[in-house]
Formats: C-alpha cells, sequence, structure tokens
C-alpha cells in the first residue's frame, strides 16, 4: 500500500500519478490472466521440400523427423549378440531409411532434428521439437517421430498436447538397437510409417506405435525395462494394432471425438510463449513413513510445480503433506495429486492442489508444466486438467447440467454490505466444468467459477436493500442449466450480526472461524469483519475492540470520522484471500471537498495508512490481507493527507518508484511492468509486490488511463445513475474519460465503478482514448468471435491491428475475461508506444 503524501506544497501537475499510485492499493482480487501478450522469436527448421518425385506421386508424403535413441543405436565392439551394450543415437535417418525396404504405402523423407538419448533431451529442445514437426506437417501429410524409449511416453505426451496440426503424428523406437541379431527397430520404423500413411489417426493428437501396438500418447507407459513389448496402456487398452497391410482402429480417443471442432486443440500453443517460459516441475514420490525432504528439495530447486506420487488414491505421509502446506504458502507452488500404483485415478484437490485424474506421475508432470508456462490462475489449471488433461467423452452431450429436486440458492454471512451465495453440486451427462453468477440489476456477470467452487461472497452492498441473484452451471459443450434464483435483503445500518458459516454464533465482536471456513462478525454494528471461505488455512479466533486511548494515533489536524477498531486474530501471517472491513462513519464530520477513507495504523513507523474504500451512505467497505488497528478519516477528496501529520512521521518528499517487485520475475510482462514503474504510470504494495494477477475495476481502469494519457481531471459533474458510489479518488478521471467521449457508461445509465472490467471493454476505452476508427463492420480473425457484441467488434480489431493488444491461445481474444494489472498495464504501454 501507498503512504498518502502530507506536504501540500506538492500539488502540482502530478496529481493524477498520485492517484494512479493510490489505485495501487486498490487493486485485490483473483488471478485468472493466461500468458499470451508476449511476442517471443521462434526457431526456424530447414524441412526438406518436397521432391518432384513425390509430387507427382499418388502415395501420401510421410517424413520421419528423428532424434536417435535405441533405435539408432550402434552395437559396441561390434558385439551384434548384446542388447543392452550399444551407443543410442548413432546411425543418421537417412542410413536407418536405406536399411529399411522402400515403402508400398508411402513416399518417406527423413529430417534429423538430434541424435542421442531421449533422456537427454530438455524441455527447451522439445519446445523446438514440437514447433518443427509442425512445421514439417505444413508440408507433410504425417509425422513419424524416432526417440529413446527411456522417456518416450514422456516426449509423445508433450507433442500431444502442443503440436497444433491435426494430421497424424506417430512416435516409435525400438528396445534393441538397429544393428543387434533381433532388433525390432526396423520392423518399428517401417509399421509406424504404415500407421501414419494410413491417415487413420489423423484427429487422434499424438500416438505411440511399437511392436505393432497403437497407443495413445496420454495414457501409454514403458511397462517393463527389456521386453520389446513393453508400453501399455493400463485399464484403457491400445487403440488399435498393425496386422500385415492392414492398420485397424478398434477405438476412439476424447481427441478423435473432438474431430473438427473448435475445441480440438489444447490451450498450449508454444508459438505464443517463449521457450524460457516452461517452468521447473517436479516429481515426489510417496512411500512409507516418507519425509518431506524430496518436496523440500524441490522447492529448493525453483520448482513452481510439483506432483505428488501418492499411495493408493493419491495418499501421502503426515510429513509430505506438511512440506506441501508450507511450499504453497510461502512459494506459492502448484502440486497434482498422483498415484504410484500404475493405474486407476485421483479425484480429490482444492486450493492449490489440482487432482491427477488417470494420469501417471511423468504425464501429469508434463500437463502441469505446460499449464503453469500458460497462466498464473490454479483455477484455469484446474479446469485444464478437468477437460484437457482428463479427456473423457460422452457420444452426446447435448443435454443441458440439471439441478437435483430441491436444489435451492441460499445465502449466509448477511451483513449490510454484503452476502455469500452458495448452492449444490450440479449434475451432467458429462461434466460441470463453471457456475456463473449473476446479478439481476447488472447486465454482465458478477462471478464465472470453477466446478469445485459453490459458494460467492457478494460485497459492496447497499445496507436495507433487496439484492436477486441467480446462478447457472454450464458444462464442457456451453450447454447452460436453468437458473437458481433466490432475493436477500442486507441488514439495515443498526441490526446485529448474528451467524457464522461453519462456527455457530459469536458473541459480540467474537468468532471462531473454522479452518478454509467463511465467517462474519460485527462489533456494536460499528464494524464488520466478513472472512471468505479459504482465507485462513487454520482455525482462526477474531477479536474486535474498540480503543479509548486514542492517545498519539490521532492529531488536532486530523479528523476522525469513526470509533478507532483493533482486530486481532489468533493466527500468524496474512490472509490467503482479502478480508472485507465495512465500518459506520458520521458523515456530518465530513466537510465539502472532503470523502471518506479507510486507513491501517503501522505500528512500526508509527504512522496510518490509508486503504481507501467504497462508500454506500454512512457506511465505508474495503478489502485489507491483515489485521491491525483501523480507522476512518475524512480527506480531501482529491488528494489525501495522512493523518498524524505535520507533528507526525513525514513520508519522503518524493517517493521512490519501487521497480524490483518480488513477483514479477519471469513473469510474461516483467519488462513492461518495470518500463510503467519506472515512467511513475503504476506502483507496487508495500509489501514489495506488484501483484501481476489481480483483476481491475471500471473506476480503477479510467483512472490509469487518464493518468497515462497525461490529462487532468477536469470534466463536469457526473450523471450516472450509481454516481454516488464512485470512489472520490477516481471521480475526476471518469468524469475527464466521460468528457473525452472515452467511457460512456451503460444502457440503464450507470457506470458501474466496482465492476471488474472485461477486456472487451478495456479494448473500447483504448480504441476511444487513441482515435483509433471503430467503424469497420469486418469481423475479427479470432475464434471466438461470435462471443463479441457488435459495440465492441470495431474497437476489438481497431486494437488488434494497432498492435496494442493481442489474442490469448487458441486464437481467442475472451471478450468477457476479466482483465489483470498485467493486461491493463501491457495494453496501456503498448497504446503509449503507437504513434
Amino acid at each position: 500500500m501507498n503512504y498518502i503524501e502530507q506536504n501540500r506544497m506538492l500539488r502540482r501537475p502530478v496529481t493524477v500519478l498520485l492517484i494512479v499510485a493510490l489505485l495501487a492499493s486498490l487493486w485485490t482480487g483473483y488471478s485468472v490472466a493466461v500468458k499470451a501478450e508476449e511476442a517471443p522469436v521462434l526457431p526456424t527448421f530447414n524441412i526438406p521440400a518436397l521432391s518432384e518425385e513425390h509430387q507427382t506421386s499418388p502415395l501420401p508424403n510421410v517424413i520421419v523427423v528423428a532424434t536417435g535413441g535405441t533405435l539408432a543405436g550402434a552395437a559396441r565392439n561390434g558385439d551384434k549378440t548384446n542388447f543392452q551394450s550399444y551407443s543410442a543415437g548413432t546411425y543418421t535417418v537417412q542410413r536407418l531409411l536405406s536399411d529399411i525396404p522402400k515403402h508400398k504405402n508411402a513416399d518417406v523423407t527423413g529430417y534429423q532434428f538430434g541424435n542421442k538419448g531421449s533422456g537427454g533431451y530438455t524441455f527447451a529442445e522439445l519446445y523446438d521439437l514440437s514447433l518443427a514437426v509442425d512445421a514439417a506437417l505444413e508440408i507433410y501429410d504425417s509425422a513419424v517421430v524416432t526417440t529413446g524409449t527411456d522417456t518416450m511416453e514422456e516426449i509423445a505426451y508433450f507433442l500431444d498436447l502442443t503440436v497444433r496440426s491435426d494430421k497424424p503424428v506417430v512416435v516409435t523406437g525400438a528396445m534393441r538397437p538397429w544393428d543387434v541379431i533381433g532388433t525390432d527397430g526396423p520392423a518399428n520404423l517401417y509399421q509406424a510409417i504404415k500407421v501414419a500413411a494410413s491417415n487413420k489417426t489423423k484427429y487422434f493428437g499424438t500416438v505411440v506405435m511399437l511392436n505393432d501396438v497403437i497407443h495413445a500418447a496420454r495414457e501409454v507407459t514403458k511397462a517393463n525395462s527389456h521386453r520389446m513389448d513393453t508400453f501399455d496402456t493400463p485399464m484403457l487398452g491400445a487403440l488399435g494394432y498393425v496386422d500385415d497391410s492392414a492398420v485397424r482402429i478398434y477405438r476412439l480417443n476424447a481427441r478423435a471425438m473432438k474431430a473438427g471442432k473448435a475445441d480440438w486443440g489444447t490451450p498450449f500453443d508454444l508459438r505464443t510463449i517463449p521457450k524460457t517460459k516452461l517452468p521447473v516441475v517436479g516429481i515426489a514420490y510417496n512411500y512409507q513413513e516418507a519425509t518431506g525432504g524430496a518436496i523440500r528439495g524441490l522447492v529448493n530447486d525453483g520448482a513452481k510445480g510439483i506432483v505428488t506420487a501418492g499411495t493408493g488414491a493419491g495418499g501421502i505421509s503426515s510429513e509430505m503433506s506438511a512440506a506441501r502446506t508450507r511450499a504453497i504458502q510461502d512459494q506459492g507452488v502448484v502440486f497434482v495429486s498422483t498415484t504410484r500404483t500404475g493405474s486407476g485415478s485421483v479425484g480429490s484437490g482444492s486450493g492449490n492442489i489440482i487432482a491427477g485424474d488417470n494420469l501417471n506421475p511423468q504425464h501429469a508432470r508434463i500437463m502441469l508444466m505446460l499449464s503453469l508456462a500458460f497462466t498464473d490462475d490454479v483455477s484455469t489449471m484446474r479446469g485444464w486438467f478437468q477437460t484437457v488433461g482428463t479427456q473423457d467423452f460422452s457420444i452426446s452431450d447435448d443435454r443441458a447440467p440439471f439441478w437435483e429436486a430441491g436444489s435451492r440458492l441460499t445465502g449466509s454471512a448477511l451483513t449490510q454490505s454484503g452476502v455469500t451465495l452458495q448452492w449444490p453440486r450440479a449434475k451432467d451427462d458429462l461434466n460441470v466444468v463453471e457456475y456463473v453468477v449473476y446479478r439481476a440489476d447488472q447486465e454482465e456477470a458478477i462471478a464465472t467459477l470453477s466446478a469445485d467452487t459453490r459458494s460467492y461472497q457478494v460485497t459492496v452492498l447497499r445496507y436495507s436493500t433487496n439484492y436477486d441473484f441467480t446462478v447457472v452451471a454450464r458444462d464442457a459443450m456451453g450447454n447452460e442449466s436453468a437458473a437458481l434464483s433466490a432475493s436477500f435483503v442486507t441488514l439495515a445500518i443498526d441490526a446485529p450480526i448474528t451467524g457464522v458459516p461453519g462456527g455457530g454464533v459469536p458473541t459480540e465482536g467474537k468468532a471462531t472461524i473454522p479452518a478454509g471456513g467463511s465467517g462474519t462478525v460485527s462489533l456494536e454494528g460499528l464494524v464488520t469483519v466478513t472472512v471468505p471461505s479459504g482465507a485462513t488455512n487454520a482455525q482462526m479466533e477474531l477479536e474486535i475492540r474498540k480503543v479509548l486511548d486514542t492517545a498519539g494515533l490521532v492529531t488536532a489536524n486530523d479528523t476522525l470520522v469513526s470509533s478507532i477498531f483493533e482486530i486481532t486474530k489468533s493466527t500468524t501471517g496474512n490472509f490467503l484471500t482479502p478480508v472485507s472491513l465495512s465500518f459506520k462513519f458520521d458523515p456530518s464530520l465530513i466537510g465539502e471537498g472532503k470523502t471518506a477513507s479507510v486507513f491501517w495504523y503501522d505500528e512500526q513507523a508509527k504512522r496510518w495508512v490509508e486503504v481507501g474504500g467504497t462508500v454506500s451512505g454512512d457506511i465505508i467497505t474495503a478489502t485489507v490481507d491483515h489485521f491491525t488497528k483501523f480507522a476512518v478519516f475524512a480527506v480531501d477528496a482529491e488528494e489525501s493527507e495522512q493523518p498524524g501529520g505535520p507533528e507526525g512521521p513525514q513520508g519522503p518528499e518524493e517517493p521512490e518508484v519501487p521497480v524490483n517487485f518480488t513477483d514479477i520475475s519471469g513473469h510474461w510482462a516483467e519488462a513492461t511492468i518495470r518500463a510503467a514503474a519506472s515512467a511513475g504510470i503504476v506502483k507496487g504494495y508495500e509489501d514489495g509486490t506488484f501483484r501481476p494477477g489481480n483483476t481491475v475495476t471500471r473506476a480503477e481502469f479510467a483512472v490509469m488511463l487518464i493518468g497515462a494519457l497525461g490529462t487532468e481531471g477536469t470534466g463536469g459533474a457526473l450523471s450516472f445513475g450509481d454516481r454516488s458510489t464512485i470512489p472520490a479518488w477516481a471521480a475526476p478521471s471518469i468524469a475527464e474519460a466521460v468528457r473525452a467521449g472515452i467511457v460512456s457508461g451503460y444502457p440503464d445509465g450507470t457506470f458501474r465503478p466496482s465492476a471488474n472490467i472485461t477486456r472487451m471493454e478495456m479494448a473500447a476505452m483504448i480504441a476511444s482514448a487513441k482515435g483509433l476508427d471503430t467503424s469497420s463492420g469486418a469481423a475479427t480473425t479470432f475464434a471466438d468471435n461470435g462471443d463479441i457484441p457488435a459495440w465492441a467488434q470495431g474497437a476489438v480489431k481497431a486494437v488488434y491491428d494497432a498492435g496494442i493488444v493481442q489474442g490469448r491461445p487458441g486464437n481467442l481474444f475472451a471478450p468477457r475475461a476479466t482483465a489483470t494489472r498485467a493486461d491493463s498495464i501491457t495494453m496501456i504501454m503498448n497504446m503509449l508506444d503507437r504513434p
């Protein structure tokens, strides 16, 4: 949080920048960013062109992309009878192809990508391999990739998740080197080419073919260290077989069922990220009395994700569990739970722990690595594991999700300014992928939540007011359930708070919040604390008390408009998610040109630090991540002065711009964030973080945009129907944005300052600010163009054509997705860089 300047002499044309600095203290929310704004420099490959002979031949063209392995191995010391003493990756692809008969089913070309054992390849090299396969498939009808068998299943699954072409990709290898007696290499290579040429595995993704058996890359595993029939698909079985000249497929996988559909591809388009974005991900194996050393060691090695290979249905020891909890709390590590048994599924997981379904540990590691490379949001990762990673399907899914009889939308933790909505699990033929929450007086959804989330805390409501809410369930095909609806009336100012969900009934000013649970407590109706689900992972005793001795806390120059409260909890550390505080204040004490603002007291610096807040009548609500002393002061509407001055401790005359943020290293927007911070367009938080994944409200973005344009907030009076809810710090900038034609509000006459801004709204504001031509009736080229409303299509196309904004993986714009701090900074800096 930023300290408020006390010296009135500092008022000069940097007012807007100070407002922008204040904005940083108000950005809270959840991370939903998908990393897709970079334009990496991609490698190029010297893929052989089709020969004239092959161009005129009626046979399909197959390219063999060779990487080495046992298949290309040579016996050591000329001993053709020793199957285990050999040098992997010796023979070139040209030698291999010249040693087998001319193929009856295909015209074959070779490309030497590399020549070493499979375990010798880094993921940076596999990144290149995937792009090389895609480049080859722009020319050829199908591809065979040869590799070693030690890590073949991992390489094949990496290709399965990242190759963009729907043409056949067949991975093969050998258990015996090329030049020993009884080698399986020549037959495997010949048969793999036959499978690729048959085109029968088009749309299947990557498949593995050895010993005449065809397996799906997602499910296949190496089951024996020496036998030639080592590859197996536990429980599910092979896709098919190669019998003499026939290639026979006996079952489909989920990807084949999506043939030709927009969602056939995965979100993992390597062309949108540099190879350096592939993070460190490890595997921790559980066993009897396992310690937490493996997890701690992986964290020390820089692992951003860890897969646990658990006993039974994913169980791990108590010490491993403690180490996992610590890694999540301290480092934000994401975990995937799998089983070491070799088959079977794992279905439990919450928070930073994702269920791996029936992925084995090595496959789950590939899936987690790619998920972490493309998003910071765990809910998005969980959704990918439940769809891309799970890969189950139904023959038909045209039935919408449905609620069981008696299902109701209920509310709890009702306060003067909020309510927690709760609903049961919906049913579906396949699976529910998300829940969408609406408020009757708002056009857009107020929340889109993952399938394992069945509650939502609504805040910043007006006291003694009736609100109507609905929630619907959606499945993977976009089918939407009937709505569950309910109405709630927020409490009056003097109404006591009596319920704490999951924690019994509190006494006045005290409550017990269970681990992972939610709760609300109030003191004399003057202050209300609302703790959302997941804010604490340990049981917590919460207490509010009024501070009666204010000596040294308030000076004669300060205007205190509420009591001072000290809020304490029995646990240490900050909350995992923000906590809402609502204070009743005395509006009669706030003079003309002033507004109310929440402050917390820094015990070490002996100063008050501004939080801000949203005012509704005589209630102001703010969110915080820790407890201390809090109070509401009257501050200037245009520029806040820090309580405790001028006699109190003075802030620096010119605050240093914090560019060494602790949480942006390696982030896709790191360079842009540093440039924006250096230019004074945005600042970070008091704890040294920038929080690039936090969402941004409409008011915040308006302030940020006007500040970046260097325009003073000189617009006239606001006429929006909800103008009373617009924070004083944002009103001048919003007025200026209205005057400049950058924003006009909603059809119902409201501005909705606290609503999270969507990507399409941000595009429209930037297009207006930049003066771009948005009148073009041409559709965008995004795959989800149909989801972009007509009023926004011109703006989206204009900012995309101008290079101000890029899409997300899968050629999506995601118009209704919320924008993050990183998104906002990137778009605004791109706007400033364009002529």
